[in-house]
């Protein structure tokens, strides 16, 4: 979806709040009931909500939440569609429970990204099989890695950028050279051993014990795969990884998981989408949005946009 085809969009979405006790539950159609004076108003859940909210759902409990004013149908009931939950409680006569209390949540998420004392956002370009593979075994392999290192103070500490041999195929194929813009004779010329990589890589843990901001789990996984592939020893236990999308995901309620890029150029209001497929290039990407999401949570400035865009 175009951005300004969501701002209009934005436009003429009514969000409203409502709170009250918990009428009924249904769990099936992922519906709630709350009585509003001699009404009941119903209200749905996505899926991602009622993952992380469906052990709070008990009949009495008060629930304050945001919908939209448009319904759809869910089983026999014409719900609201659900699209912030922000307290759950259970009302008591001497004292609450709360089960459930976002504000809570962001001001966490929110001092938790500022608790690294260096941070390093990495990217990977992992090889791809053949435009005529049929199979279903294809193992990835890293062949560019891009990273930047960040201290306390937001400043940059190291940097790095290389291609890098891959151990199961003797080149890259046409569809990896077509996605880097790189022709196969390029890359081999430039491209270095993997132990070089990896010592490299070790050096940099030993040295910062960076947090590593990654979006998305591929990087982790190929990565960890790498070491066995290149027959070296484990670092898993050296590394911390830090997967920006979950926390994205679930900061603003998402049904889908959020393009990094898609992201980029919404928190940065460019029109263009533009991805270069470049692992360095990619990781500074990474660090833009990631310090665009801290201020998010604190203003609230693109939640209603990101809303829109991806679900």
């Amino acid at each position: 979806m175009h951005i300004d085809l969501a701002l209009n969009l934005i436009k003429e979405m009514i969000y409203l709040k409502i709170k009250g006790n918990i009428h009924m539950i249904e769990l099936d159609h992922k519906v709630i009931g709350i009585k509003l004076y001699k009404q009941i108003m119903f209200f749905y859940f996505q899926n991602s909500q009622m993952s992380l909210l469906k052990k709070y759902l008990y009949q009495d409990n008060w629930i304050e939440l945001e919908y939209n004013e448009m319904t759809s149908k869910k089983g026999p009931y014409l719900a609201h569609k659900i699209d912030f939950v922000y307290k759950i409680e259970a009302i008591g006569k001497f004292d609450n429970i709360t089960y459930f209390d976002k504000s809570e949540l962001d001001l966490s998420l929110y001092n938790f990204l500022f608790e690294f004392d260096n941070k390093m956002f990495l990217d990977f370009e992992m090889t791809m099989p053949s435009y005529e593979y049929k199979g279903k075994n294809f193992k990835a392999e890293v062949i560019q890695a891009g990273f930047e290192v960040f201290n306390k103070n937001n400043e940059s500490v190291y940097s790095y950028s290389n291609y890098i041999k891959p151990k199961l195929t003797k080149t890259i194929s046409k569809r990896t050279e077509n996605f880097l813009g790189i022709t196969a004779e390029m890359f081999e010329s430039t491209a270095i051993e993997y132990k070089d990589f990896y010592n490299e890589f070790d050096g940099v843990l030993d040295k910062y014990n960076p947090a590593i901001i990654i979006y998305g789990k591929n990087d982790q996984l190929v990565l960890n795969d790498s070491y066995e592939i290149n027959k070296m020893p484990s670092l898993v236990e050296k590394t911390r990884y830090i997967n920006l999308c979950n926390l994205i995901k679930n900061f603003y309620s998402l049904r889908n998981d959020p393009g990094l890029f898609k992201l980029h150029q919404i928190y940065f209001g460019k029109n263009d989408e533009v991805q270069v497929h470049d692992a360095l290039d990619d990781s500074l990407a990474l660090r833009d949005v990631f310090e665009a999401f801290k201020e998010d949570i604190k203003t609230r400035k693109y939640y209603d946009l990101i809303k829109v865009m991806f679900n």
